[in-house]
C-alpha cells in the first residue's frame, strides 16, 4: 500500500512538467545523486511542481552539490548540455563560468539575500564556441523541511537579442551621427571606421578598400583591429581579378555575385590569426560590396571580421548588410559633399576670375575712352579743329581699343569652336623673323638687345599665319613687358617631328607657384614687376588655345628674377590638324597685320615712358609764359601725378599745370620716394600700377606722418558705388571712375586743395595757440607757486614756533590752509602733466610694463609702509610704447588703486594681461570703493569726480592724464566695476 502510494505520489508529481516532466518520469531517479523520488523532502517536491508548472524559464540547484532540476523554458539556456544536465552538479555544468556564477549561488547558500543581476554577460558552451550570451537572472533560497537553505531557485530570462540589438542600433546611430560631419569620402571612411572600432564584439576587425579608377585593384583606405600577422601587416592593395590569389580578399567574387562573401578558415588564407580579447581567434570574415548612387559595380569594399562568439545567423547578417549600408550612404553623401564643395569653389573661382576679367577689361576700356572722349570734349570747347599730339594720341588709343575688341572676340570664337582656321604650308622661320624683327627698335631704345636665331627649317610647317602672328607677337611683347634690362631672344629650332619657338627673356621671372597657373584666363602674377599693370589677361591663355588648335604644346620654365623662357611646338605635317582646314598652296610671308598695334602699344611701356613729356598747349588755350603766372601756379599748390600709361599722364598734365605745379611719375614706388623727399600739396594718383598700386601707394602715405594728412585723389577704372566706397575705406580723400570730364577733375582737385589748405593754416593756427598756451601755463605755475610757497611755508614756521599756544581750533585751521596749499600745489603739477601729455613727442620702444608696475609698487609702499596690502603683478608684460608716458599712466592707474581701497582692512591690486576682441588688453584691479556704471562715461573727463573730496581727496586729472596717453599710443581704455566691489580699468596698446 505504501509503495503504491509513493508511487502515485511520483507519477503526479511530474505530470504538468510537460516535456522535461516525461523526462523526469522516464528517469530512474534511484540511480541519480538525488535517490528516489518518494524519499525527496517535500519541500523540493513542492518547489519542482511550481517549476515544472511555470512557463517561465526556472531551475531548482538542489543539495550541497547543486543538483539541477528544470522545465521546458529552461532548456533553450543550457544549449547542447541538455538531457546530460538533469540532476547534473551545477558546477559541473557550468563549469565555463561558474567563476562568476558559484560565488553567487554559495552566498545564498550561505543564508545571504537573494540576488538580482540585469543583462548578464557570459560566454557559455556552445557547439565548439564559447558563446556571447546576456541574460536577467536572480537567485533566491528554496527553504529545506527544517527550515534551512537546501536548494537555490534560478529565475532566469535570456537577453542575448536584446543586448546585441540595442547595442548594434547605438552603434548604427553614432555612425550616421558622426559621418554627417565628413568633408570628404576619405574622411567619411575613417570616421565610419573609428566608431565601429568600438563595437569589437560584434566586429572584431574592419577593412575599407576603395576602388581603384582602372578597377584592377582595390586600396586600403581605413582599418582597424587587423594586427599584423608574422610580421606582415594588412595588405594596402589587393588586386582584383577572377584568378585572385588565395591569400588576397575575395573582391573578384564579390563583384561577380554582387552580393557579401563569406570568408572561412582566415589562418589558412592570412597565416595565425591572433587571439581576441575574449580568448579565441577571429576565423571568419564578410566581404560586402559598397555601391555608390546609380552605380552597377561597387566603389569600395567592406570586410569585417565575424565574432568568434557568434554564429553567422540571419540576424547577424542583417546587421554586416545594414552597417555596409550606411557606410556606404556615409561614402556617397562625404562624395556629394564633396563634388558640392568642389563645383562651389569652382564657381567661386569662375565668379573670381570674371571679376579680375572685368576688373582688367574695365580699365583697358575705360583708361582710353578718357583720352578720347577727354580729347574730343576739349576740342569742342575751343571750337578748334584736333590735331598735333592730340590727334596721334586719339589714333593710337582707337587702335588700342581696336585691338582689345578683336582680342576678345576672338576668345570668344576660340571658347566656342568658331574660330575660322586655314593651315597652309608656311616658311615659319622666315614669318617669325619678320614678326619679331618689329620690335627691334623699341628694345633699342629701352637699352636692351634684341637676338633673333631662327635659321632655316628642312620643311614648311602647317600653321594659321594670323594666329601664329598672334602666338609670336603676345609672346614678344610679354618679354618686353616684363624684362626691364638684358636681353630678349626669340629662336626657332627643329626637333625632327617637330618645331619649336623658344622666347626667352632675362626679365623679371615668374614665382615657382605661380607657374602653373600662368596661362589661366584671366590670371595675373600679383605684385610682378612690369612696364606697365595694363593688359586684361588674356594674351597667355589666348596662346595656349592657339597652339591647342594647331595641335601643338607651349609650357615656361622661369627663374625669379633671372628670367623666362617660354617653349612652343608645332607638329610637322598634317595627321593632327582637321583635314577640312587644310590648305595646301603654300603661303609666302606677308607684312604682320597686327604687329604695328602691339608695337605702338608696347611703346607706351617703355622705360622713357616713365618720364613726363612736354605737354601740349592747356585746354583753355592759355600758355604759361610769364614769371608771375608760374609764381601764381607754385602758390596755388603743388600735385603729384602717378599713373603708368603715358598718354594718360600727358593728357592729365596738359589740363592740371595751367592751374597747379605738377610732378608726374610713372608707378607707385617712384611716387612714394617723391612724396617722401618733397610732399606735394596733392596726389592723384592711378590704382591699377606696376610694382606698388594705388591702394598700397595710400597704405604706405598714410603710415609715414610726413604724408599722413595729404589729401589722395584716386583714379580707376572701376566704377559704382561699391568701387567707391572701397577706395574711401582704404583712405581716400576721393575717387574718379574713368571716364571722367575735365571740369568734374578740375573742380575736384581745387576743391581738395582748398581744403587741405583752409586745414593747414588752421593747424598752424592751433599750434601757435598751443605754444601761447604752454607758455601762459607755465608762466602762471610759476605765479601761482610763488604765493602757495609762501602760504606754505609761513603756516609751517607758525604751526613749529606757535602751536603750543594755539588752541585746537586755530591749529585745525592752519593745517586746513596747509592741506589746501599741498592741493593746489598738486592740481597745478596735474595740469602741467596733463599739458605735457598732448605736446610731448611719442618715443616708440620696448616697455616692460610690469617693471615699472614694480617700480611704481615701490614708491607707494615707501610712502606708506604700513599699508596692509596684496599685490597680484603677472610678469613678464612687455608693450610698444613711449616708456616716460607709459610710467605716468601706470603711476595714475596703479595711485588710483591704491587710493581708493585704502578702506581695506586688507587691499588687493592686481596687474595683468587678458584676450578683448582679439587683442591684448592689459588690466589694473582694486577691491576698492568701486563706482557706479551709469557714471562710467565721465571717468575720463577732466575735473570730473564719482566720490567726495573728503571721502577720497584728488584733483580729478589723473584718468584724463591716462586716456590722454593710452590714445595717444592709438590705444583705448575703459573701465568696469561695481559699488563697494572694487573697479577694474583696461587699456590697449596697439
Amino acid at each position: 500500500m505504501s509503495n503504491k502510494s509513493s508511487a502515485s505520489t511520483g507519477s503526479d508529481l511530474f505530470v504538468d512538467g510537460g516535456e522535461m516532466g516525461a523526462l523526469m518520469r522516464a528517469t530512474d531517479w534511484s540511480k541519480t545523486r538525488l535517490g528516489p523520488v518518494e524519499n525527496w523532502p517535500s519541500s523540493l517536491k513542492t518547489m519542482l511542481g511550481v517549476v515544472l508548472g511555470s512557463r517561465f524559464p526556472m531551475m531548482i540547484w538542489w543539495g550541497s552539490e547543486l543538483l539541477q532540476l528544470y522545465n521546458d523554458a529552461y532548456r533553450p539556456i543550457l544549449r547542447h548540455k541538455h538531457p546530460a544536465s538533469l540532476a547534473q552538479p551545477g558546477a559541473q555544468c557550468w563549469a565555463e563560468v561558474w567563476d562568476e556564477a558559484g560565488p553567487l549561488v554559495r552566498s545564498i547558500q550561505e543564508g545571504r539575500p537573494a540576488t538580482w543581476m540585469e543583462d548578464w554577460q557570459l560566454f557559455i558552451s556552445s557547439d565548439e564556441m564559447a558563446e556571447e550570451t546576456y541574460f536577467t537572472s536572480s537567485y533566491s533560497p528554496v527553504r529545506g523541511d527544517d527550515g534551512s537553505v537546501a536548494g537555490v531557485l534560478n529565475t532566469v530570462q535570456e537577453t542575448t537579442v536584446k543586448v546585441q540589438s540595442e547595442r548594434q542600433i547605438r552603434m548604427l546611430h553614432d555612425l550616421a551621427r558622426r559621418v554627417a560631419d565628413a568633408k570628404s569620402e576619405h574622411e567619411a571612411c575613417l570616421i565610419a571606421v573609428d566608431v565601429l572600432a568600438a563595437n569589437a564584439l560584434d566586429l572584431p576587425f574592419v577593412l575599407v578598400y576603395g576602388m581603384d579608377q582602372s578597377a584592377q585593384s582595390a586600396t586600403l583606405v581605413a582599418s582597424h583591429g587587423w594586427k599584423q600577422i608574422d610580421g606582415q601587416p594588412v595588405a594596402a592593395q589587393v588586386p582584383i581579378n577572377d584568378q585572385a590569389n588565395t591569400q588576397d580578399w575575395p573582391f573578384a567574387a564579390v563583384m561577380q555575385s554582387a552580393q557579401e562573401v563569406t570568408v572561412d578558415n582566415l589562418s589558412a588564407r592570412f597565416g595565425p590569426m591572433p587571439m581576441g580579447r575574449w580568448n579565441a581567434r577571429t576565423e571568419q570574415a564578410i566581404v560586402l560590396p559598397l555601391y555608390g548612387t546609380g552605380q552597377a559595380a561597387p566603389s569600395a569594399f567592406f570586410v569585417a571580421g565575424i565574432s568568434p562568439h557568434r554564429k553567422l545567423d540571419e540576424r547577424y547578417r542583417a546587421f554586416f548588410l545594414a552597417t555596409a549600408d550606411q557606410v556606404a550612404n556615409a561614402m556617397v553623401k562625404a562624395r556629394a559633399l564633396e563634388e558640392e564643395k568642389l563645383r562651389a569653389e569652382a564657381l567661386a573661382e569662375i565668379d573670381r576670375a570674371k571679376t579680375a576679367f572685368f576688373s582688367n577689361v574695365s580699365h583697358e576700356f575705360r583708361t582710353p575712352l578718357t583720352l578720347i572722349l577727354g580729347s574730343i570734349e576739349d576740342t569742342l570747347a575751343r571750337h578748334k579743329p584736333l590735331g598735333g599730339d592730340e590727334l596721334d594720341m586719339v589714333h593710337r588709343n582707337g587702335i588700342r581699343l581696336l585691338r582689345l575688341v578683336n582680342s576678345l572676340l576672338d576668345f570668344t570664337r576660340i571658347e566656342a569652336g568658331r574660330l575660322p582656321l586655314s593651315f597652309v604650308p608656311t616658311d615659319l622661320s622666315r614669318s617669325t623673323s619678320e614678326l619679331a624683327s618689329a620690335f627691334d627698335s623699341l628694345v633699342e631704345q629701352a637699352d636692351m638687345r634684341l637676338i633673333i636665331h631662327c635659321p632655316p627649317l628642312p620643311e614648311p610647317v602647317y600653321v594659321d599665319p594670323a594666329q601664329w602672328e598672334k602666338i609670336v607677337l603676345n609672346l614678344v611683347s610679354n618679354a618686353f613687358k616684363f624684362t626691364l634690362k638684358g636681353e630678349i631672344e626669340v629662336s626657332l629650332h627643329w626637333h625632327g617631328t617637330y618645331a619649336q619657338l623658344r622666347v626667352r627673356d632675362t626679365g623679371v621671372g615668374i614665382p615657382a607657384h605661380e607657374l602653373p597657373y600662368i596661362f589661366d584666363r584671366f590670371h595675373r602674377v600679383e605684385h610682378s614687376q612690369g612696364r606697365s599693370f595694363e593688359g586684361s589677361g588674356l594674351g597667355l591663355a589666348m596662346v595656349q588655345d592657339l597652339v591647342n588648335l594647331h595641335g601643338g604644346t607651349v609650357h615656361a620654365a622661369s627663374v625669379e628674377g633671372e628670367g623666362t623662357t617660354f617653349f612652343v611646338a608645332v607638329p610637322a605635317g598634317t595627321a593632327h590638324l582637321p583635314a577640312d582646314r587644310i590648305v595646301q598652296t603654300p603661303v609666302a610671308a606677308t607684312r604682320p597685320t597686327s604687329a604695328s598695334a602691339l608695337v605702338l602699344e608696347a611703346a607706351q611701356w617703355s622705360a622713357s615712358s616713365h618720364r613726363s613729356g612736354i605737354p601740349a598747349a592747356p585746354p583753355s588755350g592759355r600758355a604759361i609764359d610769364s614769371k608771375m603766372d608760374r609764381q601764381a601756379v607754385s602758390a596755388a599748390g603743388r600735385i603729384l601725378l602717378a599713373d603708368d600709361n603715358r598718354d594718360m599722364r600727358e593728357y592729365l598734365l596738359r589740363l592740371l599745370r595751367p592751374f597747379w605745379e605738377v610732378e608726374a611719375v610713372g608707378d607707385g614706388r617712384t611716387a612714394l620716394a617723391s612724396a617722401l623727399h618733397h610732399p606735394p600739396d596733392l596726389i592723384l594718383s592711378d590704382v591699377m600700377m606696376p610694382g606698388l598700386d594705388g591702394f598700397a601707394l595710400l597704405r604706405a602715405l598714410r603710415a609715414e606722418s610726413r604724408t599722413s594728412t595729404i589729401p589722395v585723389i584716386l583714379l580707376s577704372a572701376r566704377a559704382g558705388e561699391e568701387a567707391m566706397l572701397e577706395g574711401l575705406d582704404y583712405g581716400a580723400d576721393d575717387y574718379l571712375a574713368k571716364p571722367f570730364t575735365t571740369q568734374e577733375l578740375i573742380a575736384r582737385v581745387r576743391t581738395h586743395l582748398t581744403m587741405a589748405a583752409t586745414r593747414n593754416a588752421l593747424n598752424e593756427e592751433l599750434v601757435r595757440a598751443n605754444r601761447e598756451l604752454e607758455a601762459f601755463s607755465h608762466s602762471v605755475a610759476h605765479d601761482l607757486r610763488t604765493p602757495l610757497n609762501s602760504i606754505d611755508g609761513f603756516t609751517s614756521i607758525l604751526l613749529m614756533q606757535q602751536g603750543e599756544t594755539l588752541d585746537i581750533e586755530a591749529r585745525r585751521l592752519l593745517e586746513d590752509v596747509l592741506q589746501a596749499a599741498k592741493g593746489m600745489r598738486q592740481m597745478i603739477d596735474d595740469l602741467l602733466t596733463l599739458a605735457r601729455v598732448g605736446r610731448a613727442e611719442l618715443r616708440r620702444d620696448t616697455v616692460d610694463l610690469s617693471d615699472l608696475t614694480r617700480k611704481v609698487i615701490d614708491v607707494l609702499q615707501r610712502q606708506e609702509p604700513g599699508r596692509r596690502i596684496q599685490f597680484k603683478l603677472m610678469p613678464g608684460l612687455t608693450t610698444e610704447g613711449d616708456p616716460g608716458l607709459l610710467r605716468t599712466a601706470l603711476d595714475n592707474l596703479i595711485g588710483n588703486a591704491w587710493k581708493y581701497s585704502s578702506k581695506r582692512q586688507e587691499s588687493v591690486i592686481e596687474f595683468g594681461a587678458t584676450k578683448a576682441n582679439g587683442e591684448v588688453a592689459y588690466y589694473v584691479r582694486d577691491n576698492g570703493a568701486g563706482f557706479d556704471m551709469k557714471y562710467a562715461h565721465k571717468l575720463f573727463a577732466a575735473f570730473q569726480r564719482l566720490h567726495s573730496e573728503k571721502e577720497f581727496p584728488g584733483t580729478g586729472i589723473g584718468l584724463a592724464t591716462v586716456h590722454r596717453i593710452i590714445s595717444r599710443h592709438g590705444g583705448r581704455i575703459w573701465a568696469d566695476a561695481a559699488e563697494g566691489q572694487g573697479a577694474t580699468f583696461y587699456f590697449t596698446l596697439p
